[in-house]
């Protein structure tokens, strides 16, 4: 390692990939700036890639900070040449725009610049943008208002609670309005039936319908449920009857009632 070539090369300005890749060659050259590292040695030192390095070492050879020597066949020596280091002159843009004398002079009616973008500048995103609100149509909300019916009769006396709200599902699954006109209807087709309106009802759930008249209900429907009706109790000489009974000797008595029934014979 030569500190004298790595104090002068270190001061040099160049890309970063390069200026790695010449400290690295710095590090391993002698006091006469010769150095011979092999490339992955190089990408070991570095940590760039193989690519990387042989693109840095063109461009050390092309800026005239290193001389390599490739006669041998088998391996490449440098020689690092810091005071020989030119930055290499960046090609002046076509597009871009001349000063001095000659650029003074300039026609009336220049041509237009073709490295001018014929679109507008693009527009950033506001940083507080918020998506318009969503707007729910009237018709919308009254159509989906009329979908769901709500009960606007209250619950008749002669129908118990469970068969109202049971009514009331079922109207609701089937999207069908409960008004008094309803109820009304529905109370004439029980009373054609001759059913309470309680039963009518219930059958209707059980159905499972829109609608139900009275011609529509079947005979066992009609008849509706069977009383309760309670057994009846047998009568207290139920167990006697048909059967007969033989008298019993009064020397067959117990000797307390002998007297007693020899007096009940005499008396009759």
């Amino acid at each position: 390692m030569s500190n004298a070539l790595s104090s002068a090369c270190r001061p040099l300005q160049m890309p970063p990939t390069p200026k790695s890749v010449l400290m690295a060659m710095a590090d391993y050259s002698d006091e006469a700036g010769r150095c011979w590292p092999s490339i992955p040695t190089l990408c070991e030192w570095t940590c760039f890639s193989r690519r990387a390095v042989i693109d840095a070492i063109a461009w050390l050879e092309k800026a005239g900070a290193i001389v390599a020597d490739r006669s041998n066949g088998r391996h490449t020596s440098y020689v690092l040449t810091p005071s020989g280091f030119v930055q290499p002159v960046r090609h002046m843009h076509q597009c871009s725009s001349c000063t001095g004398a000659d650029s003074a002079q300039t026609s009336a009616s220049p041509a237009p610049d073709p490295c001018i973008s014929r679109t507008g500048p693009v527009q950033q995103p506001h940083p507080n943008h918020q998506e318009p609100p969503i707007t729910i149509s009237k018709a919308t909300t009254k159509k989906r208002r009329a979908s769901a019916p709500i009960a606007s009769v209250d619950r008749p006396d002669d129908v118990t609670e469970q068969t109202w709200a049971d009514w009331l599902a079922l109207r609701k699954a089937k999207r069908a309005p409960v008004t008094e006109t309803v109820l009304r209807d529905a109370r004439r087709e029980a009373e054609r039936a001759a059913l309470p309106l309680t039963r009518f009802l219930e059958i209707w759930c059980l159905r499972g319908s829109q609608g139900l008249q009275a011609d529509w209900l079947k005979p066992h429907e009609r008849a509706g449920p069977l009383p309760n009706v309670l057994p009846l109790r047998p009568s207290a000489s139920a167990d006697f009857r048909g059967k007969t009974y033989a008298g019993t000797a009064i020397e067959d008595l117990p000797p307390d009632l002998r007297d007693a029934a020899r007096a009940a014979l005499a008396a009759s």
